[in-house]
């Protein structure tokens, strides 16, 4: 017979003949493959999965791959095996069958028993191909030596295997560490900063571990006066292309009050609930764990004293930290900006590091800021929607207006400042 060159002859690096033995071990050859291949796509499959939920990747391209080869080489493992599965479960049914008959038996004998002496039933032959002689268990012997003997291409490729898993891995590991940052000489903190929060694939692992517990949602007062603030919907004509187009910063402002309900939609629509019964807010959040609270120096505003205030997001209400004008304190610590004194209100927001740090470790401060950011721009425009001012402030003294709030300055700051009241005519 003359031989063909298989599909696989690459593997055994000879002409395969046709003959069933050869047949049988290409398949075994090409089942331990595959049954690599499962293994490297269901552990890519698990580190990624990992990783998507440390970093809430919704679109994971790396991850959707895995799971595709798992599934192809779970259904070629499967397809192999079929034959040797088929067999499996046809012998554990006749197992089943047998005991089963063997179990009834028993009972009929127990029960014929009961009626009477009988001689004692004898042992039941052993079913065909059960026996187990010496000479059989010799030549089983005899067979597993001769099959170890001949494994020895077996054992250089599984040896072969080993090799090439423990490089992959190696691999994988190197891609994943994140290599010293090139830091150009002279540079600021905040290419510094940049620079080491950049992540690796290990970096999202430890987030398992070692950053602390997450802590509460929200932010909450006991044993100071709460005042719950009306909750109707915005007024406002404007259409939101027109708030976008006519936004803009204002720094002079009329001393007349700012009514009540503008003051809580300016707070609803900044960071507030979208819906009571969901803990989902006006603004986005990376893994929704929102670290921005929001905090108001009134200086004009119906209904409220002047002071400063705390805004409970779950009870959409103000809890009062600290009675009497403040708005030269501000004005002070915001750099001598005078309109922070005279604004209605003063919105200072604030970055509650825990929240974030526990899952997103360095790159939390990242997060937060940008955060920060969102709640801003809602800020900016519902003002302009209903036809109020509102001025934006980076520039001030943290260690003054933290202590202002009563935050210690360390795992809760002091991050923006937004002014917002009725504009100057």
């Amino acid at each position: 017979m003359q031989p063909r060159w298989d599909v696989l002859g690459w593997w055994e690096g000879i002409a395969v003949e046709g003959d069933a033995v050869t047949r049988n071990r290409l398949r075994t050859d090409l089942n331990h493959l595959i049954s690599w291949v499962l293994l490297g796509s269901a552990a890519t499959t698990i580190v990624t999965g990992i990783i998507a939920d440390a970093w809430d990747l919704n679109g994971f391209r790396t991850h959707t791959i895995a799971g595709y080869v798992m599934t192809v080489a779970a259904l070629a493992h499967v397809a192999l095996s079929w034959g040797r599965l088929v067999a499996y479960a046809r012998f554990r049914t006749r197992q089943l069958r047998r005991w089963l008959a063997a179990t009834v038996q028993r009972g009929a004998t127990s029960s014929t028993t009961a009626t009477g002496p009988h001689a004692p039933a004898a042992r039941a032959a052993p079913a065909a191909g059960a026996a187990s002689t010496p000479s059989a268990r010799a030549a089983r012997a005899r067979g597993a030596v001769a099959h170890a003997g001949s494994g020895n291409g077996a054992v250089s490729r599984r040896r072969l295997f080993g090799i090439a898993a423990t490089g992959a891995a190696g691999f994988v590991a190197g891609r994943g560490l994140r290599p010293p940052p090139v830091i150009p000489h002279g540079s600021d903190l905040g290419v510094v900063y940049h620079e080491w929060s950049k992540p690796g694939v290990t970096d999202a692992l430890g987030t398992l571990t070692s950053w602390g517990g997450k802590p509460p949602l929200y932010k909450r007062y006991d044993g100071v006066p709460r005042l719950t603030l009306p909750d109707r919907p915005l007024a406002a004509d404007m259409s939101l292309p027109d708030a976008i187009q006519r936004r803009h910063s204002t720094r002079e402002y009329d001393t007349a009050p700012l009514a009540l309900e503008q003051f809580a939609a300016l707070a609803r629509h900044a960071g507030g609930l979208r819906d009571q019964r969901t803990d989902r807010r006006t603004a986005p959040s990376s893994g929704a764990l929102y670290p921005i609270e929001l905090y108001a120096v009134v200086n004009g505003v119906d209904g409220l004293d002047p002071g400063v205030y705390h805004y409970d997001v779950r009870r959409h209400g103000l809890s009062l930290l600290r009675a009497g004008a403040v708005g030269g304190d501000v004005m002070r610590y915001g750099l001598d900006q005078d309109f922070l004194a005279i604004a209605n209100v003063v919105f200072v927001l604030t970055l509650i590091h825990q929240r974030m740090r526990f899952k997103y470790r360095d790159r939390s401060y990242r997060y937060g800021l940008l955060e920060a950011g969102h709640l801003g721009q809602n800020l900016y425009l519902t003002a302009t929607a209903m036809g109020l001012g509102a001025c934006a402030v980076g520039a001030f003294h943290d260690d003054g207006i933290n202590e202002l709030l009563g935050v210690d300055g360390r795992e809760e700051v002091a991050v923006y400042l937004l002014a917002a009241g009725n504009r100057a005519a």
